[in-house]
């Protein structure tokens, strides 16, 4: 085991490096709704609650179920979530580095920039995995067991990634060997929803709900012209090629649909970055040469965002963390309003999962009130909810409704439901950005 350390030194050190790099480089950063949404659905599952009877959310499973279980075992502290995170992201490094150890430098910095905790990580692990399985030949059986655990991380990319198996046509037990373990997988899963009563909920809001979520959240800018582009370039890469990687690394563009931002556009081309890196050796080697420019300035600037931010809040959670001021400000208005007392209080807002974890609040199923994260004909079944809510309870909306949030993206919140509230409840009063209404 010793001589094997030394044998490999330097590459063990430089993992450890790029384990600590991203770690600090996702940490340094102030907290967003991804970061929190990730981490909640995590966390609720450590706390014992059954994912999509207890709480909505749109994603297959296994990210919080597996991410869930190791707080579980750890802590539910956002430091262990973030090392987990952190772990998952080294694995594609290691991946990468069997595929081609030349070009692991350059294609670290850019995974770097473009990595953060959540389940969009482990896709692209498996996506790597996958290429890396396929170029071994490695066992059928292996491959579909990945490929269902893509299905189960986020059921669109699973689906497109199953896709280049179409290749193999001609030979159908190779197909039938990757279908087994797929079935398999998917059937344990539906089980365990089945006997804890939530096997409806599970197709209902990973699935049925997809459509809402397309429809209503579609952003259509310069990144779906980029992302087109970039499509079409793959398909005439793979037609001169052949290069099976290439079907991989078109299925992973999926990821860009239908959100079409700057975030899920940079995520969707990292298995492309790869590609170009072992096409392109010139630049490979000019970005080795000035390698210390790109890791260090990034980080410096997080480090003096951070120090100069003043990031402190009296919170568990966010302690020696970045929370906004507007953040800040909205949670120390809710708190000082309510009195503690959060009993009989629901937030049908976007943030609703900043809030209730920065203010130690159970989570509940009216916390994401989004359009494709309530399932089929969700919004309408949301306000028979709310209809059902105590008469007296304190129901608390944004103060103004907005098609679009800061960054120009389309907003995920439901209109249909905050023109319910305001319709047909009084409102007692506003408090900050927010409305407070009394359900009568």
């Amino acid at each position: 085991m010793i001589a094997v350390i030394k044998k490999n030194k330097k590459i063990i050190l430089f993992f450890i490096f790029c384990y600590i790099m991203i770690f600090c480089f996702n940490y340094f950063r102030p907290v967003d709704l991804d970061l929190m949404w990730n981490y909640g659905f995590s966390k609720n599952v450590s706390d014992g609650l059954i994912m999509y009877k207890d709480f909505n959310m749109v994603i297959t499973p296994f990210y919080p179920a597996i991410t869930g279980l190791l707080m579980k075992i750890f802590s539910s502290n956002l430091i262990v979530f973030y090392l987990i995170n952190t772990f998952y992201a080294l694995l594609t490094l290691i991946v990468v580095y069997k595929l081609d150890k030349k070009i692991i430098f350059p294609f670290f910095i850019y995974f770097l920039l473009n990595t953060a905790p959540g389940y969009n990580t482990l896709t692209v692990f498996f996506v790597f995995l996958l290429i890396y399985l396929e170029k071994n030949n490695k066992s059928d059986y292996l491959i579909g067991l990945i490929i269902s655990l893509a299905f189960l991380t986020k059921s669109s990319i699973g689906i497109f990634l199953a896709l280049p198996t179409l290749y193999y046509i001609k030979k159908p037990k190779k197909i039938l060997k990757r279908i087994i373990p797929f079935l398999i997988t998917n059937l344990i899963v539906i089980g365990y929803f089945y006997l804890n009563n939530a096997l409806y909920d599970y197709i209902n809001f990973a699935f049925l709900g997809l459509l809402d979520f397309k429809n209503g959240n579609g952003n259509y800018n310069i990144i779906t012209i980029i992302s087109i582009l970039i499509v079409i370039y793959i398909i005439r890469e793979y037609v001169k090629t052949k290069d099976f990687e290439l079907l991989y690394i078109l299925s992973f563009m999926i990821m860009a649909y239908p959100l079409f931002n700057t975030s899920h556009g940079f995520l969707a081309i990292i298995p492309l970055v790869y590609y170009l890196l072992k096409k392109y050796p010139k630049v490979n080697n000019l970005i080795n040469k000035t390698a210390p420019i790109f890791i260090c300035a990034p980080i410096l600037a997080l480090i003096i965002n951070y120090i100069t931010c003043d990031p402190k809040y009296d919170n568990n959670l966010f302690k020696y963390r970045y929370l906004q001021d507007e953040y800040m400000s909205d949670i120390e208005a809710l708190k000082e309003y309510l009195h503690d007392d959060y009993n009989n209080t629901y937030f049908i807002l976007m943030n609703s999962y900043l809030y209730k974890l920065a203010l130690d609040i159970p989570i509940n199923e009216f916390d994401l009130p989004l359009k494709g994260n309530l399932g089929y004909n969700g919004e309408e079944e949301l306000i028979k909810k709310i209809e059902k809510i105590k008469d007296g309870s304190l129901i608390i909306i944004n103060n103004a409704y907005y098609e679009r949030t800061d960054d120009g993206s389309k907003n995920q919140s439901s209109k249909k439901i905050y023109d319910f509230i305001t319709e047909n409840y009084g409102s007692i009063g506003q408090l900050h950005k927010f409305k407070i209404y009394v359900k009568n």
